[in-house]
């Protein structure tokens, strides 16, 4: 079961560094102590935790990673949420999931769960239990909040095997060696990243965490502390490219993923870290793994997201031509839902196909569709165009309401690039009505894990339109 192997490193090699955080080095001893005492002290704060959700926000990410073990080993399902989650939008999330506790910083009014604080946690007095190795495969331990890039974050509970099936996928895809130290760039709360500390942990490699989440921060650790595999999303990779162009060779292993990579980024990738393979994977909170593309090794169009990972299957629906996928790896369904189903398959949103070599190509999503003037247009094509000009850095584009067209095509970007010079290297690839209105910004809004914020800029726009005396 997931965090069982952490006892077996306490054991043969008590003193090796698990995790490093700050100036702290927590050895795989005080990693396994720490949490059987937190664990024993939930069980005395809130009772028994065999498949009871416990949601959680804690600010420093160590807490984090403790409360996720510390639940899931008494059997429970560790539900963490962003600790910058508006109150409006945390209310919500609880009152349509339903966890048993929410444990936060600081004491929280108004939750339609009940709550304490992690002081009343670990005051609580601590009697011994026992690890739960009667859990199963098929038991809940982890609700992933979604990141709520299309609408109101929901939880998507997972079971030991959808994990423990993806490492074993994983583990035959990506060229881990023996002893890897781990950059894990974005906050536990997110999916991605938590993946990717526990998988690492499960396997005996040490995790870092950084204390702020910046590149200035990563840059600097990256040299520092020697790391060789870096989890990130594509936004955040391209703000360290962008801050730093002195090589990191120690770095033999990017994984990155949550919204698209860019090939025309490679160069700059590969100048930046020179030992390192670079690999993106697509997939979902509710999917987890569907395609994986090892961009020094594979050419291919924009469109591509790779090959299939190992035990994925998926397939175009006839009718909309949306991607469904069967695979171990897929969620339980969404905490609150009753009656409550696993699914045997999951339709992804996303518009693709799969050619006869096993590679996937995903050219839209359907809640990224924009109608103008009765035509559909999918957002990721026009991105993919943006990106290609060597002066843009970072392009979101969206449906922005016009009076006459309905939505009209619209972008923002950050880059030194002119908006009128865009436009006419998009009119060298697209057809008139995919050109879109173009925005230069400093910054690109961006959520709590690091992906572009597609709403929040659509609403930026508007607002900068409105502002402006223009339709949008």
């Amino acid at each position: 079961m997931i965090g069982q192997a952490i006892a077996r490193y306490a054991a043969s090699d008590p003193a090796r560094t698990a995790v490093e955080y700050s100036d702290h080095s927590i050895s795989w001893r005080e990693l396994q102590e720490t949490i059987d005492r937190r664990r024993n002290q939930l069980h005395a704060a809130a009772g028994p935790l065999f498949q009871k959700q416990i949601a959680f926000a804690l600010q420093d990410p160590l807490e984090q990673l403790y409360m996720f073990f510390a639940v899931v080993s008494g059997g429970g399902i560790a539900v963490p949420v962003d600790e910058a989650m508006d109150s409006d939008t945390k209310a919500s999330l609880l009152s349509s999931s339903r966890p048993g506790l929410f444990i936060a910083d600081t004491e929280a009014a108004g939750l339609p769960v009940p709550s304490l604080t992690l002081a009343d946690v670990s005051g609580a007095e601590s009697y011994p239990s026992a690890f739960a190795s009667f859990c199963e495969e098929t038991d809940l331990f982890y609700g992933a909040c979604t990141s709520g890039t299309s609408g109101r974050p929901k939880v998507c509970l997972r079971s030991h095997r959808s994990w423990l099936k993806s490492f074993e996928a994983d583990e035959q895809l990506f060229p881990f060696q023996d002893d890897e130290r781990v950059l894990i760039t974005g906050k536990l709360s997110h999916s991605l990243f938590l993946y990717g500390a526990v998988r690492m942990l499960e396997h005996g490699h040490t995790v870092i965490l950084p204390v702020r989440h910046s590149p200035r921060v990563f840059d600097r650790m990256v040299d520092e502390q020697q790391i060789t595999v870096l989890y990130a999303v594509p936004t955040t990779l391209r703000w360290l490219l962008s801050h730093s162009f002195l090589p990191s060779p120690s770095v033999r292993l990017i994984i990155t993923g949550g919204e698209k990579w860019f090939p025309a980024d490679n160069q700059k990738t590969f100048a930046r870290f020179p030992s390192a393979e670079l690999y993106e994977f697509y997939g979902s909170a509710e999917t987890s793994f569907i395609s994986a593309l090892n961009h020094r090794e594979e050419q291919v169009s924009s469109s591509c997201t790779g090959r299939l990972f190992p035990m994925v299957e998926a397939e175009s629906s006839t009718d909309s031509g949306e991607l469904v996928v069967t695979s171990p790896f897929l969620f339980s369904g969404y905490a609150g839902d009753a009656p409550f189903h696993p699914p045997h398959s999951v339709a992804t949103g996303d518009i693709g196909s799969v050619d006869e070599e096993g590679f996937l190509y995903v050219t839209g999503r359907r809640s990224g569709k924009i109608v103008s003037r009765g035509r559909n247009i999918y957002a990721e094509e026009i991105e993919q165009v943006l990106m290609s000009h060597p002066d843009v850095d970072r392009a979101v584009v969206f449906g922005a309401h016009d009076t006459f067209q309905g939505e009209k095509v619209a972008a923002l970007y950050t880059g030194r690039a002119a908006p009128g010079k865009l436009r006419a290297h998009c009119r060298q690839q697209l057809p008139a009505y995919k050109i879109p209105a173009c925005q230069y910004i400093d910054r690109l809004p961006v959520l709590g894990s690091g992906k572009v914020d597609r709403p929040g800029a659509q609403k930026y726009y508007e607002a900068l339109s409105k502002e402006n005396g223009n339709d949008a």
